[in-house]
């Protein structure tokens, strides 16, 4: 069915690619840049698509699971003939590869995605985002894009604890499914937990610091992670804790994304997971690199990613909620008998403007610092 998502008829991309002004080289001119800020008028379209294709390849960096981002970049390739290279890398590293590339003008990327909102926000004050607005850019939400440099195309993720259901017995399920921050520091899991670490996203960072000293405090606080530190947790960044989790090398999984774990319990692996009450979200901000390589490929697959199709392959895919105002939740997840859906209303999005969140989690704040004692991490 995803397969059959992407694929999508030439013609049709010429008309969803009307309405704005981008000159954009012929194909006999196609390594010449493709001018920044607006998306080609329908003249044009077809000369975007010769210009990508004979650029003939895409390098596409992410966070996202990278099978996910294979399969779902696979329908681009089949589109339009383009080659996707795929660099994943955790996001922390991953910034700094590309900050360091691209301030040494060493240009690798043709598009950037990332989790980590402050990381696009200082690529785009960078100047390394180039400006560029895909024709169904209003189809996202507003508030979770930086209009005319990048957008939500990968849809939203939510923080989850996540457990190996073939290794707990069914009162040990039914704890993490009451109060799944409490249950991992129950000491009946002590040496049965991993946890990702802050330092591996905001977003992570953000997780443990609403327990901590959010607006969750109160309930929980420092006392609870300390609990669960007293349970000697293994420390692994998101992928390595998934592919951990499913191997049996623990039962329970402390902040892991239901982007990652959603798609390996589609697919019959035995994994499982749990919304806290107060979790976190966020979503995968993607955007065209300046000066990228091959601009008019990363400018098409701009175009591309933003269609409604592309977004429900995105979805189907990742098991995650469509973030393209066209496209309907059909999500197989939903019908799993363990799935309980988050409570939205009481997701916490808004940590990337929270001042005394930043402050605590900066490099002068002492979060980190904090809870690298609590849990004993020198990483």
């Amino acid at each position: 069915m995803a397969k059959e998502l992407y694929v999508r008829n030439i013609s049709k991309v010429a008309a969803a690619l009307m309405g704005a002004t981008l000159l954009i080289a012929t194909a006999g001119c196609a390594s010449d840049p493709a001018p920044s800020g607006q998306t080609p008028a329908s003249d044009d379209a077809q000369a975007l698509i010769e210009a990508a294709q004979a650029e003939g390849e895409l390098t596409f960096y992410g966070d996202a699971n990278e099978t996910s981002l294979q399969a779902w970049t696979q329908g681009f390739t089949e589109q339009y003939g383009i080659a996707v290279n795929i660099l994943r890398l955790p996001g922390s590293e991953l910034f700094q590869r590309f900050s360091q590339e691209m301030s040494a003008s060493q240009h690798q990327a043709d598009v950037f995605s990332i989790a980590d909102r402050v990381s696009m926000e200082t690529a785009v004050d960078s100047g390394w985002i180039a400006e560029y607005t895909p024709e169904n850019a209003d189809l996202y939400p507003a508030e979770q894009a930086g209009a005319g440099y990048f957008y939500p195309v990968q849809n939203g993720y939510f923080q989850t604890v996540a457990y190996n259901p073939t290794l707990l017995s069914e009162d040990e399920i039914a704890k993490i499914e009451k109060d799944p921050i409490k249950a991992a520091g129950d000491p009946a899991f002590k040496g049965r937990v991993g946890v990702n670490m802050p330092q591996s996203s905001q977003q992570a960072a953000a997780f443990y610091y609403r327990f901590a000293e959010g607006d969750a405090a109160d309930e929980y606080g420092w006392d609870a992670l300390q609990a669960i530190a007293d349970n000697d947790p293994l420390f692994y960044s998101s992928a390595t804790l998934v592919q951990n989790l499913i191997a049996g090398e623990y039962a329970v999984a402390v902040a892991l994304t239901d982007s990652l774990a959603a798609p390996q319990a589609l697919q019959g692996a035995p994994i499982e997971f749990v919304y806290p009450k107060d979790t976190t979200g966020g979503y995968f901000a993607v955007g065209a690199v300046e000066d990228a390589p091959h601009p008019n490929a990363a400018r098409l697959f701009m175009e591309w990613a933003t269609t409604p199709e592309a977004n429900a392959a995105y979805t189907e895919i990742t098991q995650t909620v469509p973030a393209n105002s066209e496209v309907p939740d059909e999500r197989e997840i939903v019908d799993f008998e363990w799935y309980q859906a988050p409570d939205v209303a009481n997701v916490w999005f808004d940590f990337i403007g929270d001042e005394e969140f930043l402050k605590a989690s900066s490099a002068d704040g002492d979060f980190l610092s904090h809870w690298n004692d609590v849990f004993g991490y020198s990483g």
